[in-house]
């Protein structure tokens, strides 16, 4: 990672599958903080700068004890989220605690293609999430916000006459209706095949999730209990389903992480479990390093690594921009 090279390898990686695993990382515990701070400054959250996994007596959080954790996405109670997710192992249990990843994006493309309605629900409905700890001492915390689990980028289509319009998942009936006029053959074939493509992030951590109340269905009807009732239980339908996606065999990828191996993934696209494990003794428990960054620094090093690249290989337009970036600098 010291060399731009791989670091950009890393990224490209992190772009197109949102998983990467580096190997032969010194068992120091600010290597993690050196491997992120390549990509951009660490995002410093309530837990720290770096913050260290392992089984703590009477642990608030789960992700603290040697119990199994289910797949979850990291701080969905914050309004921004962290982008990505650093996890250095320094030492590793006797027996047990292998981690599991599974790409919410290739979920969401299945669930779209065999249960669309549902697909459309998890875009529709939004899930609280919090984390309440505001007795705890020294200082305590209350964090509390919503997302919908599958968030979309606008889809934009265009009228007949050339008129731009921006049209959104609950439009897909009146697209397939038209779907002879002009180019709304293509975007609904786009949106059939390559619906992942349209995913913005998904959020996805029932670990951590607030009660529902009635404003998340308001739409559904004006009494807000039946509103509760009916909402969340077409809603619940919808997660099921989606739960199920990502617990495919095909679809989890299982590694029980060495000392001197890092993992970095997208906290919006993958999410991540650990199996249960057998804590050791004091001085010899499985332990893990982390630390976040947020989406923009990632995005920036990326762009800049890439346009690094395009100049080296006299692949830049005669304005000095890379292809891939209309605007760039």
């Amino acid at each position: 990672m010291q060399d731009d090279s791989t670091l950009l390898t890393a990224l490209r990686q992190l772009q197109t599958h949102g998983l990467v695993f580096l190997t032969e990382v010194p068992g120091s515990p600010e290597s993690v903080a050196r491997i992120a701070e390549r990509i951009g400054p660490l995002k410093n959250t309530f837990y720290g700068m770096t913050w260290d996994v392992r089984s703590v007596p009477a642990a608030k959080n789960v992700a603290y004890t040697s119990q199994n954790l289910g797949f979850h996405m990291d701080l969905l109670y914050m309004r921004q989220p962290p982008h990505l997710q650093f996890l250095h192992c320094i030492r590793s249990s006797a027996e047990g605690g292998a981690s599991l990843f599974s790409d919410t994006y290739r979920a969401v493309q299945t669930l779209y293609t065999r249960h669309p309605r549902h697909a459309q629900t998890l875009t529709e409905v939004n899930v609280p999430y919090h984390y309440d700890h505001a007795d705890a001492e020294p200082l305590g915390h209350y964090y509390q916000h919503s997302h919908p689990v599958i968030a979309l980028k606008p889809l934009h289509f265009t009228k007949s006459g050339n008129e731009p319009t921006t049209a959104t998942f609950s439009h897909l009936n009146l697209l397939k209706r038209q779907a002879g006029q002009g180019n709304r053959a293509w975007a609904l074939d786009q949106l059939n095949n390559n619906f992942a493509a349209w995913v913005e992030s998904v959020a996805w951590s029932p670990p951590f999730q607030a009660p529902f109340a009635a404003p998340s269905f308001a739409g559904v009807t004006a009494n807000p209990v039946t509103a509760l009732e009916q909402g969340f239980a077409s809603w619940r339908k919808a997660a099921i389903a989606f739960d199920m996606t990502l617990h495919r065999r095909e679809a989890i990828h299982e590694r029980l992480m060495k000392p001197g191996e890092c993992v970095l993934f997208d906290n919006t696209r993958i999410v991540h479990a650990r199996k249960a494990f057998v804590p050791g003794d004091e001085g010899s428990e499985r332990w893990l390093r982390g630390a976040y960054v947020d989406r923009d620094p990632y995005e920036s090093r990326l762009k800049v690594l890439l346009k690094k690249e395009m100049e080296e290989k006299g692949s830049m337009d005669e304005l000095g921009a890379p292809h891939w970036l209309p605007d760039a600098v």
